[in-house]
């Protein structure tokens, strides 16, 4: 390996988020005084926000979904024209030949942003691509079994892809394609036993939700660590917001809610997590208010229970903070 290569393999490396400056300085045996350390977590600090919204990215992700949406409305308007040969190419094919030219790009110049876009024009025409290639070819694709197949091979196919490159676009997909693929595969189970299960969707949303929080704080230190913010948003609102819905007239879940989203307040705590302490305060406002108009309006009077609930959302709301000062952004 010659210095070009090995300067280029470390660049990749630093951005990817496997290996830090402080990590490198420190095995060169360079060791920054207190002073130039500040200055230098400092000036990374703003590189780094400089670098997340560079032009360059913008350009990259407004590009992506242009030439996304221009493919679509193409295909759309030639489709009655290309028979069912033409069909499969402009769809799967040409979501394999994007996802591949990523990789490829990936593999030459994983410090650059180009090989992500193209895994993101593939990984959108790729699902659509599949389900065309199946209905042309004459399965039955009006069953649940199929697609939750289709979507279990795509998920596992960019869970290796996400190995190899070590990409949160990939992972992103992996993601996305593992939420879909859970809710068909558990919907075909299940009607497939000719069970009626009531709020099925509600509570796999709920697993779902779990799950998120859990990748999101394994992947603290990993290479995709950008996705950490917003997997504990989605986690916490599906998980939260999903549980909110069995609260309706349902004494059971009137009961546990509330140990629920408290239970979240102290999870943003401990992850010190401002999406989990935000979004747990708003469902705790939202179950706050539909204790009070339930069980406390008709006595007390509207008007006074709607005093005695903004006071309460005021104090929620300085809880709130109190516990982001003192506790997260510590």
């Amino acid at each position: 390996m010659n210095k070009e290569e090995l300067l280029r393999e470390l660049s990749a490396k630093v951005g990817a988020g496997e290996v830090t400056r402080a990590e490198v300085m420190s095995r060169l045996g360079t060791v920054p005084t207190q002073t130039a350390q500040g200055e230098s977590l400092a000036a990374s600090g703003i590189m780094s926000k400089l670098s997340h919204l560079s032009i360059t990215k913008i350009l990259y992700i407004i590009g992506a979904a242009i030439v996304a949406v221009g493919i679509i409305i193409f295909i759309a308007q030639i489709w009655e024209d290309i028979g069912s040969i033409g069909r499969i190419l402009v769809t799967l094919g040409l979501g394999l030949i994007f996802a591949v030219t990523g990789s490829v790009l990936l593999k030459q110049k994983p410090d650059q942003y180009i090989g992500a876009v193209f895994h993101f024009i593939g990984g959108v025409l790729i699902p659509s691509g599949v389900v065309v290639t199946l209905s042309e070819l004459g399965v039955k694709v009006d069953s649940v079994w199929p697609l939750a197949i289709i979507f279990g091979v795509l998920f596992l196919s960019y869970v290796l892809l996400s190995t190899v490159h070590k990409h949160l676009v990939l992972t992103l997909f992996a993601i996305t394609n593992g939420t879909a693929f859970v809710y068909l595969i558990v919907h075909a189970i299940v009607d497939s036993t000719g069970l009626q299960w009531r709020d099925l969707d509600a509570y796999l949303t709920m697993v779902v939700g779990a799950s998120y929080l859990l990748l999101g704080h394994s992947f603290r230190d990993s290479w995709n660590k950008k996705l950490v913010d917003a997997l504990y948003f989605f986690g916490v609102a599906g998980f939260l917001g999903a549980a909110f819905t069995q609260v309706w007239d349902n004494i059971f879940w009137e009961l546990i809610y509330a140990p629920l989203v408290f239970g979240g307040l102290f999870l943003s705590v401990y992850m010190k997590s401002r999406n989990v302490l935000v979004m747990s305060t708003v469902f705790l406002l939202a179950y706050v208010g539909y204790i009070t108009s339930e069980y406390f309006a008709d006595s007390l009077g509207w008007p006074i229970s709607l005093v005695i609930l903004g006071f309460i959302f005021i104090g929620l709301g300085y809880a709130s903070i109190t516990i982001n000062k003192k506790y997260i952004k510590a």
